[in-house]
Parts: structure tokens; C-alpha cells; sequence
């Protein structure tokens, strides 16, 4: 059950009751010393002339000073306990975020996806230090106010709560729209920040296509929409805290022209009015500060109700078995789609057997790496079943099954940091000497060397690499893993002949009583492949060796004879 945007707030909150409770008590104490002000100014005003008022002047100066130091400490305790509250929230995100299926990155963009991990928790800190807390503390002054305000006149008071009640039931009403504003605005900043990173990540693309103002002129569009809904949200506030503030100034016009006659005709003393305009400003000061939390809780309530759309997402499935050591997989009649329900593969019954090298070719967009993607698990089939040696993945942990399985997908991923780092992605014990073992099992020794060795740091994206060299850096991370089935995507799609030729000694080297799965699109890489499974329209064209296809399939021949396995 998807939880509400307030719900959430509220168990939020509940994770920090102790600090909170704490700050309660300190600003109910502290409405308390605030109470006692006017009370002793009263005091001090009726005593003038009267008798010695040095004591009261001390009282004064004392709850003045115990009010600041205990309004100061809140503030702290508050921001915190914010702070903690929103780094909790940022750890649960993080950790969702790397388990989520495969298929919710699809739907989401990764800029959009950084925006609620970024900005959208960071509204939640407001809800903290200018939420409930003080919302509380400023009706307890209130309350207390009004209380002592009708023991001087119940008569002005009416007037001043009747001026109040209106103006806080426009308030609530405009504060709903805060909320989806804020919803709408945060989704825009999503839009931009995604926007920007595909820029950023094809901006050499973009340079050499000359479509700068193009792109320009898109996320310009990102921004003013996000600048659109910034203003929505300044014009409901713009209606709010003026609101307060005309509440404020008529109640303040009304006592003083009352309370003036009402001095005049003897019925109330000048002490009594001076204190009960006392008591009108610490109304309206909390007043105001009541009004500012419904905003704050609001606005906070939008960014919980985004990062609720990726928490409510179930994360990747942990349960089932944990795989035995396999060799060999089997699709038994597997069918997939993507969200759009077009049909990827359609039934696909293929054997890979143990210790061999499987080559899968096709067209462009015939299936061949969703074949893998299924392997790994990224997804499930639609329909059939897909084993693992003897073994249904259906019924085995995607863990365990990942760990049997080694993959290199193919845009390699090179994350930003040493090239050490890179290595022990997957195997954080390898040492120094097996990393330069890999290292040489694809030719990278040598380049690596001329740098900083492992601790050559790679920018992010693996920048300071060619494209070639990066593919080269996921393959030496895979030899590492020493797994027993090795998936392979296009693995020499961005090298030269003499590098592609490397690669492919290294991968048959270390493919040595393991599985090795292909998809390749290179003639050179398949012709030693102990079976070649042909796709076309994610349906199975035809299975056999290099020699046999040339003769049986039209498909193979014709992707054979342009020397490009598409």
C-alpha cells in the first residue's frame, strides 16, 4: 500500500521523537518565559510612582536572557535533527536506488532520478526546522496569549480571533496548492537535471553536429518551465504572508481605536490595554509562524510524495535459492517485451551448452542482447523458462545467479575514480599483481604504466580513456570475477584489428573451461564459435557452426558476406 505524502512526514518525524520531544519542551518553556513578559511589564507599569521596580526590571532582563539561550539551543537541536533526518533519508534512497529493477531505470532518467536524491530531500530539512515544531511551540504562545488576552477583554479579543479565523481558513486553502506546485516544480528541476546529463554525456556529439542552440533551446525550455512553477509558488506565498500580515495590522487598528475608547471610558486601565497589545503581537508572531509551517509542511509533503513514487517501486526480488556452480543455460521457449509490449524475443528455445563459445548474430534490434540481459537476469521471461545447468532461475536468488555470471555489456561502464577501483568492483580482495595480470590479458599494461599505474585516476565516464580502451578495462574487471559463464556484448565493437585480435586471444585464453557467450557483430569474432545461434525479429533463425550456416541460412550469409554481424 502506497503510503501518503503526510503519513510519511509524520513516520519521518516519529524516527527523531526524542529530539523532537526535547525541542517541544524547550519551546513550550520558552512560550511560557514569553507569556511572563507582559505580566511583568504590566507589573512594572502599575508599580510606577508606586514603590521600588528594580526587581521587576531584573525579572524582565532574566526571562529576556533565559528565552534567547533556550531559543538559540532549539534552533540548533532543530537543524540537527534535520540535518540527521535528511541524511536518513538520503541512505534509504541510495540503497532503493541500487536495487530497483532494471525495468524502473528504463522509466525513469537518470537526471530526474539525481534530483530526488538531491534537491527534493533537501526540502525535507524545512519541515524540521520550520514545521511542526514550531508550529507547536507557536500555538502553545498563542493559546496561552489568548487566554491571558480574554482575562483583560473578552470584547477585543472576539474581534481579534473572528479577523484571525478567516485569514487561517484562506491559508489552509491556498496551502494546497503550495503542495502540487511545489510537486510540479521539483518534477521540472528532474526534467532539467536530466536534460543537462544526456547533454553532458553526448556533448562531443553535439559539438560535432553543430545542434548547440538546438539543444539550447530544449533545456531553456527545461528551466523556464521549472522558473514557471518557482513563480506558481511565490504567487500563493505572495497571497499568504500578506494575508498574515493584514490579519495582523487590522487586529492591531481595531485594539487600538477600542481599546482606546474603552480606556477612555474607564472600563480598562492603560496598564491593561499596553498588555494586551502585548498579548496581540504574541499572537501574531506565532500566528505568522504557524502560517509559514503550513507552507513549509506543504512544500515538504511534494518533495515526499516524488521520492515516494521511487520507494513505493519494490526493488529487486532477493528471494529464491542460491545457484549450485552451472556451466551451461537453456532457453526453453522464452518469449519478453519491453513496457511497450512489442515482442522482443518470441519463442526462443535454445541449448548453450557447458565449455563452449556461443556466438549470437542477427540484425540490429533482433534481440541478441536481451538474450544476455535475460542471462543476467536483468529481467524475467514473459513466458518459458530459462535454466542454469540443471536449474530454474525463476526459483534462484539474482544474486547468486550474477555471481556464477560474468558480464560485459556494450557501452562498458568505467566509473569515475582509480583504475584500481575499477578492478575491484567485483572482486574487492584481487591484489595488485592479478590486476596486472588482467591488465596484460588486454593489452592496458602498458598504457596504464605510462601513467600513475592503478592509481591512474579515470574521470568520470572513463573520459581519459578511448572508447576502446574502456571496453578493454570492463574486460580485464570480468577476467578478475573468474566466473565459470562469461557474457560478452559486442566485445571488440571499438577496437582496432590488432587490439580486436589481443582481446580475442585474451578471451579465449581465460575462456579455458568456462562458457563463453557472444553477441558480435564482427565476422572475425565468431568464425571459431562452437555454435552460432542466428536471431531475426527476436525469433531463432537458425543454430550451427560457421560452416554449416554459410550453407543452410540466407540470413548468415548475407550478414556474413558485408563482413558486418549487425
Amino acid at each position: 500500500m502506497k503510503s501518503s505524502p503526510f503519513r510519511a512526514l509524520l513516520a519521518m518525524l516519529a524516527h527523531h521523537k526524542g529530539a523532537l520531544t526535547l525541542a517541544v519542551v524547550l519551546s513550550l518553556v520558552g512560550s511560557g518565559l514569553g507569556l511572563a513578559q507582559p505580566l511583568v511589564i504590566n507589573r512594572l507599569i502599575s508599580t510606577v510612582g508606586q514603590g521600588p521596580i528594580a526587581h521587576l526590571a531584573w525579572i524582565l532582563v532574566g526571562l529576556l536572557v533565559v528565552s534567547s539561550v533556550l531559543g538559540a539551543f532549539q534552533s540548533y537541536l532543530l537543524t540537527v535533527t534535520a540535518e540527521t533526518a535528511v541524511k536518513a533519508t538520503r541512505h534509504d534512497l541510495i540503497g532503493h536506488l541500487l536495487r530497483l529493477p532494471i525495468a524502473v531505470y528504463d522509466r525513469h532518467r537518470t537526471g530526474d532520478l539525481v534530483t530526488r536524491l538531491g534537491s527534493d530531500t533537501t526540502i525535507i530539512r524545512s519541515a524540521f526546522t520550520g514545521g511542526l515544531v514550531s508550529a507547536i511551540g507557536g500555538l502553545a504562545t498563542m493559546i496561552g496569549a489568548i487566554i491571558l488576552m480574554a482575562m483583560v477583554d473578552v470584547f477585543m479579543l472576539g474581534l481579534v480571533l473572528a479577523v484571525v479565523t478567516v485569514t487561517l481558513i484562506a491559508v489552509i486553502g491556498s496551502s494546497t496548492l503550495i503542495q502540487r506546485y511545489t510537486r510540479r516544480a521539483q518534477e521540472a528541476v528532474g526534467d532539467l537535471g536530466a536534460g543537462m546529463d544526456r547533454a553532458l554525456v553526448a556533448v562531443r556529439t553535439i559539438r560535432a553536429s553543430g545542434a548547440q542552440d538546438s539543444v539550447e533551446t530544449g533545456l531553456r525550455a527545461d528551466a523556464d518551465n521549472a522558473w514557471l512553477q518557482g513563480v506558481r509558488i511565490a504567487r500563493v506565498a505572495a497571497l499568504i504572508f500578506p494575508a498574515t500580515g493584514l490579519a495582523m495590522q487590522g487586529s492591531f487598528l481595531l485594539v487600538l481605536g477600542i481599546g482606546g475608547a474603552r480606556v477612555a471610558a474607564g472600563t480598562i486601565t492603560v496598564a491593561d490595554l499596553v498588555t494586551f497589545v502585548l498579548y496581540l503581537f504574541m499572537v501574531s508572531m506565532p500566528l505568522g509562524t504557524i502560517f509559514g509551517a503550513i507552507t513549509t509542511i506543504r512544500q515538504a509533503m511534494g518533495a515526499i510524495e516524488r521520492i515516494n513514487q521511487i520507494m513505493d517501486e519494490e526493488p529487486e526480488s532477493v528471494d529464491g535459492s542460491p545457484a549450485r556452480p552451472a556451466h551451461s543455460v537453456r532457453f526453453d521457449d522464452v518469449s519478453f517485451s519491453y513496457s511497450d509490449d512489442t515482442p522482443v524475443l518470441v519463442d526462443v528455445s535454445v541449448d548453450i551448452p557447458a565449455g563452449t563459445k556461443t556466438a549470437i548474430v542477427g540484425p540490429s534490434g533482433s534481440g541478441k542482447s536481451t538474450m544476455l540481459a535475460l542471462i543476467e537476469r536483468f529481467y524475467d521471461p514473459d513466458s518459458g523458462r530459462l535454466f542454469l545447468g540443471d536449474q530454474d532461475m525463476a526459483g534462484l536468488t539474482r544474486a547468486s545467479v550474477r555471481g556464477i555470471v560474468g558480464y560485459v555489456e556494450q557501452e562498458a561502464a568505467v566509473l569515475a575514480g582509480t583504475v584500481r577501483d575499477n578492478l575491484l568492483l567485483a572482486t574487492p580482495d584481487a591484489t595488485d599483481e592479478q590486476c596486472w595480470w588482467a591488465l596484460d590479458q588486454v593489452n592496458l599494461r602498458e598504457r596504464m604504466e605510462e601513467a600513475e599505474g592503478l592509481a591512474s585516476v579515470l574521470r568520470d565516464r572513463g573520459r581519459t580513456l578511448f572508447r576502446g580502451q574502456r571496453q578493454r578495462l570492463a574486460l580485464a574487471r570480468m577476467l578478475l570475477m573468474d566466473s565459470p559463464i562469461l557474457l560478452l556484448d559486442e566485445p571488440t565493437s571499438a577496437v582496432d584489428s590488432q587490439n580486436e585480435q589481443l582481446i580475442l586471444d585474451a578471451i579465449g585464453a581465460s575462456a579455458a573451461d568456462r562458457t563463453l557467450v557472444v553477441v558480435a557483430h564482427r565476422l572475425s569474432t565468431v568464425t571459431d564459435a562452437d555454435q552460432i545461434i542466428v536471431l531475426d525479429d527476436g525469433r531463432v533463425a537458425g543454430v550451427g557452426t560457421h560452416a554449416s550456416l554459410m550453407e543452410s541460412s540466407e540470413l548468415y550469409r548475407d550478414l556474413a558476406s558485408r563482413q558486418l554481424l549487425a
